[in-house]
């Protein structure tokens, strides 16, 4: 075959061809620092442009053979039409040296049969215009500059655009209807990430509280990376609902049927807007969401009457391995590790501001040896998913063999770390004053307070002597016996109502019916501790 070798070496000369440039079998063109080569259409066949000035392309470019460019091409290639261009061909150009977009109509890559995914080497620079995928794939080598709204790579299919990521911030140019960039960084193994973006929060999501945006992502050897997600959005792709003063990165694999959540924080900068969302080893579709999805933290403290001990409580419930996995409250939360500070399951309650009989969200946490309330991951804090924030509640703490209480007013979430201490003051419990046989909640002495213990049959009242609802009775049914040496050992069960892991009828420091004789006072029938709880 014969070599075509077309040379412009004069520096600020314009070699002009108006009309299709096809380059056949070994046809090489070298185009000279500081010359520019004007080209309608381009159809590369099998040769290659070694460009060390500019090449402008105004049309279309047919690239058939793999390797438009020299590798040591360090010239700007540049797509300027007038009207929409398109890269078509069956193959990857592999292209060299900068790419500049300069085309308000923009460039893309021909969809169906007769396009191929792409590779950029050089630095793709963005002056006008946006570089459309459609199905194909966009290998970027180094960082893209110009990248801004109407000035960004095109995610409208299938097609992603992939890097290298490694420990530093890679800023993947990249949006469908509008500009929505990411930021990875990856502290594991260094892969390839893969990144599109959907113009919708994943399907599986159910309401408002999120960023109308989803960035697909996978990499191409999974589970080495250690990544930090940083999405980035306007205030138009907000959902109604959404709060961005309390937002979080999550991660889905199920198209949102279940998520992976960060801490909730307020997201920076002011319209766009960025949230980050770190140490994820895995990668899938990820969402901004706010509190409703990823939780708001409510710091409460309690003291089960029943477990302490003047100090703190006991913990022999988890010490005997008796504390289950699944709460006890009918509510199917699980915990894969119960907390080693755990005493037991307590249920938390989000009552209606102005009718607090009407429980509105039910919640099961950990409380620990010093009162704290403790999510199922271990740490502090009950963590309140799927609640609406922005209207206060009337809190209310349950425990499976002891009374409930409430907050005595309405509690705001809606605040930095919303907390309740009802430890401290008998005021702090809501008190039923048509309920005059005991206070909301038990006097533990030294200025501590706690829920009252006793109600094994969990009817509500604390009874001793003998009848229907009588709790002493519970217990000696569950026993068996009056007998010192009857006991029911190492058990998880509602008669506990000491909480140490034992059920005992007869009289000893162990003794569940001393522990309710205790608290009612006497055996006279009419002496009953009730609950304050509205109901």
């Amino acid at each position: 075959m014969k070599k075509v070798l077309i040379l412009a070496f004069l520096f600020g000369s314009a070699f002009s061809v108006c009309a299709q440039l096809v380059l056949s079998s070994s046809s090489q063109i070298i185009i000279g620092n500081g010359s520019t080569l004007v080209l309608n259409t381009v159809v590369n066949n099998s040769g290659t442009i070694d460009n060390s000035g500019t090449v402008e392309i105004q049309g279309n470019l047919e690239n058939n053979t793999s390797g438009l460019m020299a590798s040591t091409s360090l010239g700007t290639l540049k797509f300027n039409g007038s009207s929409a261009q398109e890269i078509t061909g069956d193959a990857d150009a592999n292209f060299y040296g900068p790419i500049e977009i300069d085309n308000t109509s923009g460039v893309s890559i021909k969809t169906g049969s007769t396009g191929h995914s792409q590779t950029i080497n050089g630095t793709l620079t963005f002056t006008n215009g946006l570089f459309t995928l459609n199905e194909f794939n966009l290998t970027l080598i180094t960082d893209a500059t110009g990248s801004a709204v109407g000035n960004y790579v095109q995610t409208n299919s299938t097609g992603v655009v992939k890097r290298i990521v490694g420990s530093s911030n890679i800023l993947f140019p990249v949006g469908n209807s509008t500009y929505n960039p990411v930021t990875l960084n990856n502290t594991g193994t260094s892969d390839t990430y893969n990144v599109r973006v959907v113009d919708a929060e994943p399907a599986g999501s159910s309401t408002d509280h999120m960023v109308n945006r989803s960035w697909v992502i996978s990499e191409d050897v999974p589970n080495g990376g250690d990544v930090t997600i940083t999405p980035q959005w306007i205030s138009g792709e907000e959902l109604t609902n959404f709060d961005n003063a309390n937002c979080s990165v999550g991660l889905t694999t199920n198209s949102g049927a279940d998520y992976i959540w960060t801490e909730t924080g307020s997201a920076l900068g002011s319209n766009p807007y960025t949230k980050s969302g770190t140490s994820f080893t895995t990668v899938g579709t990820f969402a901004v969401g706010d509190y409703f999805y990823s939780g708001k933290r409510l710091d409460i403290k309690i003291f089960l009457a029943g477990a302490y001990n003047g100090t703190n409580m006991n913990q022999d419930l988890y010490t005997a391995g008796l504390i289950p996995a699944v709460d006890p409250y009918g509510i199917s939360l699980e915990s894969t590790s119960i907390p080693s500070t755990a005493v037991d399951w307590v249920k938390v309650e989000l009552r209606d501001q102005t009718t607090p009989a009407t429980i509105l969200h039910s919640y099961a946490f950990f409380v620990d040896v010093n009162g704290n309330l403790l999510d199922r991951d271990g740490n502090t804090g009950a963590k309140i998913i799927g609640a609406t924030i922005s209207t206060p509640y009337n809190v209310a703490v349950v425990h499976r063999n002891h009374f409930g209480i409430m907050t005595a007013a309405n509690l705001d979430l809606d605040v930095v770390s919303p907390s309740y201490d009802f430890t401290t003051a008998q005021s702090q419990a809501w008190d039923n004053t048509s309920i005059t046989t005991n206070d909301a909640m038990k006097d533990l002495g030294s200025g501590i307070y706690g829920l009252w213990v006793g109600d094994a049959n969990g009817d509500g009242q604390v009874q001793y002597a003998s009848g229907a609802n009588s709790d002493q009775v519970t217990i000696l049914n569950a026993v068996g016996s009056t007998t010192p040496g009857n006991i029911v050992l190492n058990t998880y069960t509602d008669n506990d109502v000491n909480l140490d892991g034992d059920v005992q009828y007869a009289s000893g420091a162990n003794s569940d019916q001393v522990t309710i004789l205790n608290v009612v006072g006497s055996t006279t029938p009419g002496n009953i501790l009730s609950a304050h709880l509205p109901e």
